[in-house]
């Protein structure tokens, strides 16, 4: 038995102190198990207390990860792996075709800049 592993990725999302969203379809026939979760920056993020962003994924009502980033930066070019939130057990892992994901950011203070795209790594059921 092979194990396949596929990527769903958001639009990139960018701005600078305004919110962003977007929203990906799961597009794969086999049912997908969640794995891992990324945000891919491609520009650098500063944050300073107060003035930062939080960076959410949804899938079937239920949150993956939230960040914010109001104590760290994230760098140019990385793309650090994301807790999973404590809710994405068992079956809230799973996704089928057609299920709609949905990736945010919101911007608090008065804004920085970003430019970033969220990858969820599923693995598919055959």
């Amino acid at each position: 038995m092979s194990i396949m592993l596929r990527e769903v990725r958001s639009n990139v999302m960018a701005g600078s102190a305004a919110a962003d969203a977007a929203v990906a379809v799961y597009p794969y026939t086999a049912k997908g198990t969640l794995v891992r979760a990324y945000i891919e920056n491609l520009s650098a993020v500063t944050a300073n207390g107060s003035n930062n962003i939080t960076v959410t994924a949804t899938q079937n009502s239920t949150t993956i990860f939230s960040r914010a980033t109001t104590s760290d930066n994230l760098a140019a070019n990385s793309c650090p792996e994301q807790t999973l939130g404590a809710t994405m057990i068992g079956d809230k892992l799973e996704v089928s075709k057609g299920d709609v994901i949905l990736f945010a950011v919101a911007n608090a203070g008065s804004g920085i800049a970003y430019e970033l795209n969220v990858v969820l790594v599923y693995r598919l059921e055959n």
